[in-house]
């Protein structure tokens, strides 16, 4: 469990739009947050403390999770960057992330998975974390490959750790598939909080979405946790529709992926 107000805590890809979103919402609480990112973030709060570094510089990452109880790991590559640039981030980086956690005493991970992880389950499946993995591009296996990681952690060297297989993060839902898959600011913040605080959550693994009247997955962990969403797609219907966003047709896509399942793999750097 991490005391906010003593403990040590580093954010991974702090600059990024959750990372902002964290400060925000926990920065009033949390006492120590060490943040690094390839860019510096704006107006750091007291309790803040910044270092320039990237993930994949394993020097660095030791030093920064020197002193740290917890590491909130964000950072990585989207789907849409070419596979070097995919792999360089989320492979290689995310051992050097967790590796440096792991010898440097860390007690607790929460890891930025996401839903890409289940994302060729056809729509109509109910998805829960309990189910096999069926990632729908390699960003999504290599999401995979980080919630592995800390299920070995937690076996072998009782490293507990919170997995959010995040669906559509932004500060409102974007098109008919976000009113199933959105997780708001203040969510995804509470989901953070909660893996940081819990007492004992073992390798647990959650759906990361906010309280979504269309939401297409079963929940595992989410009363574990004691996460009670504070949003709700459904509120921004009539925003959307205003947009010209048709969300009252058929469903768009057929299976939870999305257009990643569709999409070709972006090629190696130079070949």
């Amino acid at each position: 469990m991490v005391d906010p107000e003593r403990d040590r805590v580093l954010i991974t890809g702090a600059a990024g739009a959750i990372g902002s979103a964290l400060r925000e919402h926990l920065g009033p609480r949390y006492r120590q947050l060490v943040l690094t990112d390839v860019r510096e973030p704006a107006d750091l709060g007291a309790g803040e403390e910044f270092v320039r570094a990237d993930i994949t510089d394993r020097a660095a990452m030791d030093r920064l999770v020197a002193g740290c109880r917890a590491v909130v790991h964000l950072a990585g590559a989207s789907g849409a960057g070419d596979l070097e640039a995919l792999f360089r981030a989320n492979v290689r980086g995310l051992f050097d992330v967790f590796e440096a956690a792991r010898l440097g005493s860390v007690k607790r991970i929460v890891y930025a998975s996401s839903n890409h992880v289940f994302g060729c389950y056809p729509i109509e499946v109910p998805v829960s974390p309990e189910m096999m993995p069926r990632p729908d591009s390699l960003y999504g296996a290599f999401k995979v490959l980080g919630e592995t990681m800390l299920r070995t952690y937690w076996e072998r060297h009782g490293i507990g750790s919170v997995s959010l297989r995040i669906g559509t993060y932004r500060p409102l839902p974007i098109d008919q598939r976000s009113l199933a898959t959105w997780l708001s600011p203040r969510d995804v913040s509470q989901l953070v909080d909660l893996g940081l605080r819990h007492a004992d959550p073992g390798c647990l693994v959650v759906n990361g979405y906010s309280g979504n009247t269309r939401i297409k997955t079963r929940d595992a962990g989410w009363g574990l946790l004691g996460y009670v969403p504070l949003d709700n797609a459904e509120e921004h219907v009539a925003m959307l529709r205003a947009q010209g966003v048709d969300v009252d047709g058929p469903w768009e896509w057929r299976e939870h992926g999305g257009s990643f399942v569709h999409a070709p793999e972006r090629p190696a750097f130079g070949r």
